[in-house]
């Protein structure tokens, strides 16, 4: 698929990874390394990040990957990393927004959000926002936002995003959809502000993770590994997501809404409105105190 003058391209280029130390981040990361590329992998665990790192050597002989610590529940933790990856990195390329979290029951994040919310979408469009000016210096920056799906489904309740209306009334797979809308308006309202930035995100298919064996009730994570032998692989899952990254195809191409087989799709309705982007982008920087 990539030929040998685009591998030697890149070989100087530097990607960070959220959620690179486990899954489809994990994946991503060993294939972008095989590809020559100088690899970040984020996440919140030490120990697990530091497992990773190691792994990844092991796997691709590399050594050109690093960890940064960065819990995207809490927006001072996002900071921090956002001041350490400056500090320790003189570039930035490509920024894959992959790390995501599902609940069936009410959680909240370090800053008093639903969980959902704020990993799989508040703390990502703070992360974003704090390494834009790495991005822009970049001269042919991307930043992939993994979605899916689900979004399908969702909707922006601007008036739960706390998870106001209590634990009775709370639905995880809801809360689940409206985090990867709000994943795909995000991207769109990136494109729109930041034409230069090939910003886009995906599906990347019902991967074997563990997303739903960690944070759920006991039958729901018996009920996500007894259907694992039919999901795709995580390397499978981190086709698109290289794609993206790596694709001369998708040059000039931005705010769009891939699937699993690389292909770009028409997202949902409410992820096509632009006066839905537009606010939800606004909400997020009053609640991340970027106005």
């Amino acid at each position: 698929m990539f030929y040998a003058n685009e591998l030697s391209c890149m070989r100087q280029r530097t990607v960070l990874i959220t959620g690179g130390n486990d899954g489809i981040g994990r994946a991503t990361a060993q294939v972008l390394l095989e590809r020559g590329f100088r690899v970040v992998i984020a996440g919140r665990s030490v120990e697990k990040l530091r497992a990773a790192v190691a792994m990844l050597q092991h796997r691709t002989g590399q050594d050109t990957v690093e960890y940064l610590l960065c819990d995207l529940s809490s927006n001072k933790s996002v900071h921090q990393a956002a001041d350490e990856f400056g500090q320790r990195f003189s570039q930035l390329d490509i920024l894959i927004n992959n790390a995501g979290v599902f609940t069936n029951e009410l959680r909240y994040s370090a800053d008093g959000f639903e969980l959902q919310f704020a990993v799989n979408y508040l703390g990502h469009f703070l992360l974003t926002q704090r390494l834009l000016p790495r991005l822009q210096a970049a001269p042919a920056a991307r930043i992939i936002n993994v979605s899916s799906v689900a979004h399908y489904h969702g909707t922006i309740d601007f008036d739960n995003l706390c998870g106001e209306q209590g634990p009775a009334a709370y639905d995880g797979l809801q809360a689940y959809a409206q985090s990867k809308l709000a994943n795909v308006l995000f991207t769109r309202e990136l494109a729109r502000r930041y034409p230069r930035i090939e910003s886009n995100c995906l599906h990347p298919g019902v991967v074997r993770t563990r997303i739903a064996n960690k944070n759920t009730h006991w039958y729901f994570s018996l009920l996500w590994t007894l259907y694992k032998p039919f999901m795709r692989p995580t390397r499978c899952g981190a086709s698109t997501p290289v794609y993206l990254a790596l694709s001369p195809e998708v040059k000039g191409v931005a705010g769009r809404y891939f699937d699993e087989l690389q292909c770009c799709r028409k997202p949902s309705e409410l992820a096509r409105d632009p006066e839905l982007a537009r606010e939800l982008w606004e909400v997020s920087e009053q609640l991340v105190d970027m106005v």
